[in-house]
């Protein structure tokens, strides 16, 4: 292209990472300063509006190998094109030592993971700390050499690349495939919705629950299991809080002993059901079948094994059954 403009040179830099894929690719090495020498006066000849001049030289740049860049901010020239760094560079170093992966890591689902090689963004502020000295090719190579030990269940070399990560100041969020290099924590990625609970506790302090929320997110990304388990059933427990992970959500609910509500509301009988569901909670193994009977009396489905009920709406026909059984329950 032609976009240059009047003034001073612009200054172009080789490739941050270039020059560790050209070795890696067993590539002889360019010669750096003949490229510079090219490079600058290519820029001072576009500066000074000589264009064909400049494509002169260009093409002495392209006869070595030699792509370069352009875009304003981002001047820069490599050798290695990018499209083939990161996983196809790692998978290559691997065919070498013996242990390449039977299938390509470069897709995941389905979904082709682009030229980094994995499908994380950045988050967050400036980059603060060691993350100032460390390149965003070094980040997307760790990145990318991760989520391929992943891809190939080597769980080990994921956690050692997750671990460099932290070390060199990036922290990385796989809930919302996002990293980030400003020192800052990042949250759980779970977003509140609305639950029959809040009513409850207006002013919710969400601190205690969001610090819970993101411990057990650690823990399934370290694939404790139990932990995280056992960290969503503090959350139930503790704090009234249920957990759905399909849909990255948490909501507050109103918990009867074991038991919360699923399904619509239910009105006026739910103190009854409530009161009924608190002790089922609690009930020894015979008592329970009477309790059990008494709710689906009421309509009320009980599914012990979730700790959930509901009352589907009823038919007029229902409501009507409902009320003559009252009727001679009374009457009795």
């Amino acid at each position: 292209g032609r976009g240059g403009g009047a003034g001073e040179p612009i200054a172009y830099y080789r490739d941050p990472d270039d020059a560790y894929f050209e070795k890696l690719a067993k590539l002889p090495p360019v010669d750096e300063a003949a490229v510079d020498a090219l490079v600058a006066e290519r820029s001072r000849l576009r500066a000074a509006f000589e264009y064909d001049a400049a494509d002169a030289v260009k093409a002495q740049i392209l006869a070595l190998g030699v792509t370069v860049v352009d875009v304003r901010g981002q001047e820069a020239w490599y050798v290695t094109p990018r499209h083939s760094r990161t996983l196809e560079a790692a998978e290559a170093a691997e065919v070498e030592e013996g242990r390449a992966a039977s299938a390509s890591p470069r897709r995941k689902g389905g979904r082709d993971l682009g030229p980094r090689g994995h499908d994380f963004e950045r988050a967050g502020g400036g980059a603060k700390g060691k993350a100032g000295q460390v390149s965003l090719g070094e980040v997307d190579r760790r990145l990318a050499a991760r989520l391929a030990a992943k891809l190939r269940g080597r769980y080990s070399d994921a956690d050692a690349e997750l671990e460099a990560l932290e070390a060199l100041g990036i922290r990385v969020c796989d809930a919302t495939k996002r990293w980030r290099a400003d020192g800052e924590a990042f949250g759980s990625g779970y977003e509140r919705t609305v639950g029959d609970g809040d009513e409850d506790v207006p002013a919710l302090d969400t601190a205690p629950i969001e610090q819970l929320l993101l411990a057990r997110a650690r823990a399934k990304q370290a694939r404790d299991f139990g932990k995280a388990d056992a960290l969503r059933g503090e959350l139930r427990a503790a704090h009234s809080v249920i957990v759905d992970d399909q849909r990255r959500a948490w909501r507050r609910v109103r918990l009867y002993g074991d038991y919360y509500r699923v399904g619509p509301r239910v009105g006026k009988a739910e103190p009854k059901i409530g009161k009924l569901l608190t002790t089922l909670s609690q009930a020894a193994s015979g008592e329970r079948a009477a309790l059990l009977e008494e709710l689906g009396a009421m309509g009320v489905q009980v599914d012990e094994g979730r700790g959930t009920w509901r009352r589907p709406r009823r038919t007029p026909e229902e409501l009507a059954a409902a009320a003559a059984l009252r009727g001679e329950a009374e009457s009795k």
